[in-house]
C-alpha cells in the first residue's frame, strides 16, 4: 500500500492507496510546528480506525508546497516506516512529468501532480484547482505542464473582505448555491452574490482566455477542496475530479518505481 501526503498551504491530505484504489483519506490543518512523532501518533490513530496495519505501508510519496513542513513528513516515513519517501520536486525530474516553463524548478508539487493526474483524461487539458489559491494548470497533448495562472482562493477572498472592511461580516461559503439572488438586498446577500457569482465569472473568464491563448480545445477538469461548490455552476467544466492531485501523486510514484526497478 502507498501512503500519499499532499501538504497544502491550508490543509494537508493524507491518504492510503492500493494501486489506484483509494482506501482511506484524512485531512489535517497544515502546521509546520508539528514533528514527525506528532504526525506518527495522529496517523497511527486514524489508520487503526480504518483497520489499516502500519506494516502494510510499503511506499510513500510526498508533495508539499510548504517547505517548512517537508522535513517532519520525510522523518515520519524514514523513522516510523523504515524507508525513504519519494518527494515530488520541480528540481528533480524523477516525477516523470515534462515541465515546459521558463523555470521548471518553480513548478509546485501540486501542479506537477495535477499534470500527471490529467493524463487519465483526454489531452490537452486544463486543471482548475480550488485551494488556498485557485490555480489553472495547462497540460499539452504530450502530457507536459506548459504553465498556467494563479488567482486568490475563495476562502482567501472571503477573509480579505472581512478583515479589510470594518462593517462587513464574515460569511460561510458552504451555504453558496445557484439559487441565491444575483442582486443582494442586504449586506450578507450582497457579499454572497459578489463572491460566488464573481468567482464563477472569474473562472469562466479564465477558461475562455486560456482557451483562446492556446488555440486548442481542452478537457477542463475541476479539483481541490472547494471544487464541489462551483463545478456544477461553472460553464465549461467537463469533469469534477476531487482526487485528481492524489491520483497524480500515485501515478508519479508508479512511474518512479517502474524506472527504479529496471
Amino acid at each position: 500500500m502507498l501512503l500519499v501526503i499532499d501538504c497544502g498551504n491550508t490543509n494537508t491530505v493524507i491518504s492510503v492507496f492500493d494501486g489506484l484504489e483509494k482506501l482511506a483519506m484524512w485531512r489535517m490543518a497544515t502546521d509546520s510546528k508539528q514533528t514527525a512523532d506528532d504526525h506518527a501518533v495522529w496517523l497511527d490513530h486514524h489508520m487503526k480506525r480504518a483497520s489499516i496495519p502500519g506494516d502494510a505501508i510499503t511506499g510513500a510519496v510526498i508533495g508539499s508546497v510548504v517547505p517548512a513542513c517537508l522535513p517532519a513528513f520525510k522523518r515520519l516515513i524514514s523513522k516510523h516506516y523504515g524507508f525513504e519517501p519519494l518527494i515530488i520536486d520541480g528540481k528533480d525530474p524523477a516525477h516523470g512529468v515534462a515541465v515546459r516553463i521558463d523555470r521548471p524548478e518553480q513548478a509546485g508539487a501540486d501542479r506537477i501532480a495535477n499534470s500527471a493526474g490529467a493524463a487519465e483524461y483526454p489531452l490537452p487539458a486544463m486543471v482548475i484547482d480550488f485551494g488556498t489559491a485557485t490555480t489553472f494548470d495547462l497540460i499539452d497533448a504530450d502530457g507536459a505542464y506548459i504553465g498556467g495562472t494563479i488567482a486568490p482562493g475563495v476562502n482567501l477572498s472571503v477573509d480579505a473582505l472581512y478583515e479589510a472592511a470594518a462593517r462587513l461580516p464574515l460569511i460561510d461559503p458552504a451555504s453558496w448555491n445557484t439559487e441565491m439572488p444575483v442582486i443582494g438586498q442586504n449586506t450578507v446577500d450582497a457579499m454572497n452574490a459578489g463572491l460566488f457569482y464573481g468567482y464563477i465569472s472569474l473562472v469562466e473568464g479564465m477558461i475562455d482566455k486560456l482557451g483562446a491563448a492556446t488555440g486548442t480545445p481542452m478537457t477542463v477538469i475541476a479539483t481541490g477542496g472547494l471544487s464541489a461548490l462551483f463545478t456544477s455552476a461553472i460553464r465549461g467544466v467537463d469533469h469534477h475530479a476531487p482526487d485528481l492531485t492524489l491520483r497524480g501523486m500515485v501515478l508519479i510514484h508508479q512511474y518512479w518505481s517502474n524506472n527504479n526497478n529496471e
